[in-house]
C-alpha cells in the first residue's frame, strides 16, 4: 500500500513517463540507498561542520525511518540530506539585508544544519519546519549539543508540520530552501508566500540552494532574481558541483537586497545566472526514487575550518526509493 501511494504521488508530481523511467532504480533502492549513505558521509566529513560543533547532520534519513512518505496533499516527501556549511554561508552572504530585522525560515529543515549556520547571523528568530518528527528530534538534539558557541533556544522555533499548512509570520523574511519539494508543492508554497506578502507588504528573500523547481519562484510577480556571490565572481564557484548552486530572489523593487552593481544581465533579472540569462536554468526536476571562496562579512565573527574554498558535494533532496 505504501509503495502504491508513493507511485501515485510521483505521477502527480512528475508525470507518468518520468515515474516509469525511475522504476528500475526503485527496484534497486536498498542497494542504491546504502551506497548513497556511504558517499554522503564521506563527502560531508570533509566539510568539518559536525566535528567542529559536536552535531550529527551528515547521515541521510530515508524511508520509514524518515516518517511519512506522502504529504497530506498527496505530494512526495523528500529524503533528508544536507549540504556543506560553505554553500549555505555563501548563499546567505549573497543577501544584503538587515538580518536583525528579519526572521530566518527553513522549510524542510531536516536535522537543522542551515538553521545552525544561520544562528551565527543576527536574525531575530529562527524557524525550522519539517514533516518528519525524526528529523526534528535530531535537530533539537543538535541545537542542544552545538558548540563551542551556544544557540539561544529563545530564538528558535521548530514545527513538525506539512509545509502546505505553514503560515508565514508577519516579519521580514529570509526563506531558505535546499530543494525540499517537487515542483507542484513548490508552486503551492510560493503562492502562500505571495498571499502573505500581499496581505502585509514587507521585505522578503528566498535563498534556494539546488533550485530544481526554480520556475515556481521565477514566475512570481513579487520577486526578482539577484546575482549571488558566485554569479558576480564565477571563479568563486569554479570546480564546485552544480548541486551547490544557489538562486537568490528578493521582493521588488529590485534595488532591495542587491549587493553591488545590480543584475549583470543588463536589466534582466535572470541575466546573472549561468543559464544564459534564463532564470529558469536549473537542474531539471524529476523523481528521485533513491532512498568557494566564501566571503565572511562584518556580522560574522567566527571562522571555522569547515568553510572550505571548494564546496563539498551535496545530495539532492529528491524523493526516496526506500520510502
Amino acid at each position: 500500500m505504501r509503495s502504491l501511494r508513493l507511485i501515485a504521488a510521483s505521477i502527480r508530481d512528475f508525470g507518468v513517463l518520468a515515474t516509469l523511467d525511475e522504476l528500475p532504480m526503485y527496484l534497486l533502492s536498498p542497494l542504491t540507498t546504502r551506497r548513497l549513505r556511504r558517499r554522503k558521509l564521506t563527502e560531508l566529513s570533509r566539510d568539518g561542520f559536525d566535528s567542529a560543533h559536536g552535531t550529527d547532520t551528515a547521515e541521510i534519513l530515508a524511508g520509514r525511518e524518515l516518517g511519512p512518505g506522502v504529504t497530506r496533499g498527496g505530494h512526495l516527501v523528500s529524503r533528508y540530506e544536507t549540504t556543506s556549511a560553505a554553500a549555505i554561508t555563501a548563499a546567505l552572504d549573497s543577501v544584503r539585508v538587515d538580518f536583525s530585522e528579519s526572521t530566518f525560515i527553513d522549510l524542510g529543515c531536516g536535522k537543522g544544519k542551515p538553521l545552525m549556520v544561520a544562528a551565527s547571523y543576527p536574525f531575530r528568530r529562527l524557524i525550522g519546519v519539517d514533516i518528519s518528527p525524526a528529523c526534528l528530534e535530531s535537530e533539537r538534539r543538535n541545537i542542544a549539543a552545538y558548540g563551542p558557541e551556544t544557540i539561544d533556544p529563545a530564538r528558535v522555533q521548530l514545527l513538525a508540520m506539512d509545509a502546505e499548512d505553514f503560515a508565514f509570520p508577519d516579519d521580514p523574511l529570509v526563506l531558505y530552501l535546499f530543494n525540499p519539494f517537487p515542483p507542484k508543492l513548490m508552486e503551492h508554497v510560493v503562492e502562500k508566500l505571495e498571499s502573505s506578502l500581499r496581505a502585509r507588504p514587507r521585505q522578503a528573500a528566498i535563498v534556494y540552494v539546488n533550485p530544481a523547481a526554480i520556475a515556481a519562484v521565477s514566475r512570481s510577480e513579487l520577486f526578482v532574481r539577484v546575482p549571488t556571490i558566485a554569479d558576480r565572481m564565477p571563479i568563486a564557484a569554479a570546480g564546485s558541483p552544480r548541486y551547490e548552486a544557489a538562486a537568490v530572489f528578493v521582493t521588488r523593487p529590485a534595488g532591495w537586497g542587491i549587493s553591488g552593481g545590480g543584475n549583470p544581465g543588463g536589466g534582466n533579472p535572470g541575466g546573472g545566472n549561468p543559464g544564459g540569462g534564463n532564470p529558469d536554468a536549473a537542474p531539471r526536476p524529476g523523481p528521485r526514487w533513491m532512498g568557494a571562496h566564501v566571503r565572511r562579512d562584518s556580522h560574522r565573527s567566527r571562522a571555522s575550518g569547515y568553510y572550505a574554498a571548494r564546496l563539498s558535494r551535496p545530495g539532492r533532496r529528491g524523493w526516496d526509493p526506500a520510502l
